[in-house]
């Protein structure tokens, strides 16, 4: 967990608080959070701890400090030092599977994976007496929609499931399936809990976490990318949302801009200030691709800030305003958003 801190303090280059790691690891669903999650290149870390506290984080800062791997720079601004680079040295393969923004349901789709493996492993021993792993009346509901809509036997569900299961974990090195499938619990078989798994693997918790929703994530992503080699996973993650849905507001902003009302108009209507209409509006064109912002910016102007942002290694927008001083923050974040990878 200390690197995680260190790896994305690294990436905002003081340009952040410190909470601003905190809100993008607990999975804050704020205009802010979100685009600097895409600012900085950190939206695989985006809601990858969800159940982490805000005491549990100022432990973790506060024990970089008194590494001094961190040090303050002003209230709530950090900065790595060089022991907090060296550290960084060490790398985390595994963490290259993990996509967090993409795979926001990783959660349910687990509660799903896991009864889904419990109720096939019965069905294979015919035995119709036990208690769910998941307790939730929602996913309970689910598997039971999945039983009718799944075109295998019942017989053959357990068998079906093992093999994708298998082609799911393979060639992938970097990361011991053992971190799943010892939480899985099937006929006489009990699943261990997060911190069980952790203790018997010999791993340190927050490590084991990270693993475990890296490799949650990387079936996730191929189940995406290849249905019809897992059909019955496929189920599982039919309806999940992969492809990250607006905030309710912007969705409420987005349908008055489709009528024609300008931002002024939406506030009013809304009743809601002009800079809460533009942060939609930027995340408006950071979710969908096709979102034109020339309604909002010209288009020399959009020229002059991706020359002015190519000249600074800052994410900063105040240094790119002083490159391009005609231009507003509104048109400076919409253009950052928009192109903001592109050289």
């Amino acid at each position: 967990m200390e690197y995680v801190v260190l790896h994305c303090l690294h990436k905002l280059n003081g340009e952040r608080t410190i909470y601003s790691i905190y809100h993008l690891l607990s999975g804050k669903k704020s205009s802010q959070t979100i685009q600097d999650a895409h600012l900085f290149q950190l939206t695989k870390f985006f809601k990858t701890y969800s159940s982490i506290t805000r005491n549990q984080f100022d432990e973790i800062v506060n024990s970089l400090v008194e590494q001094s791997m961190i040090f303050e720079t002003g209230e709530q601004y950090y900065v790595v030092s060089e022991s907090g680079f060296e550290a960084l040295k060490t790398t985390y393969p595994f963490l290259s599977f993990l996509d967090g923004w993409h795979f926001q349901e990783g959660d349910l789709f687990w509660e799903r994976l896991s009864l889904l493996v419990q109720v096939a492993s019965h069905l294979s021993e015919h035995e119709v007496k036990y208690v769910p792993i998941q307790r939730n009346r929602h996913v309970q509901a689910w598997i039971k929609s999945f039983l009718r809509q799944c075109n295998v036997p019942r017989a053959k569900l357990s068998r079906s499931l093992y093999e994708e299961l298998i082609a799911c974990f393979t060639h992938v090195s970097e990361i011991d399936p053992a971190v799943v499938v010892i939480r899985l619990t099937g006929f006489q078989t009990i699943g261990l809990t997060e911190k069980q798994a952790s203790d018997t693997l010999m791993l340190e918790p927050t490590l084991y976490h990270y693993q475990f929703y890296a490799l949650i994530h990387d079936m996730m992503n191929k189940i995406q990318s290849n249905r019809t080699r897992f059909p019955l996973l496929a189920i599982v993650l039919s309806d999940l949302q992969t492809n990250v849905p607006l905030t309710e507001s912007t969705k409420k902003t987005y349908d008055l801009l489709n009528k024609g009302f300008s931002l002024e108009e939406i506030g009013k209507i809304r009743n809601l200030k002009v800079n809460t209409i533009q942060d939609h509006i930027v995340e408006l064109a950071l979710q969908i691709d096709s979102f034109d912002i020339t309604p909002f910016i010209e288009g020399e102007k959009i020229k002059h800030i991706i020359a002015a942002k190519n000249k600074t290694t800052s994410k900063q927008l105040r240094y790119i305003k002083e490159l391009v001083p005609d231009t507003t923050y509104f048109e400076i974040r919409l253009v950052m958003t928009k192109y903001g990878d592109e050289r």
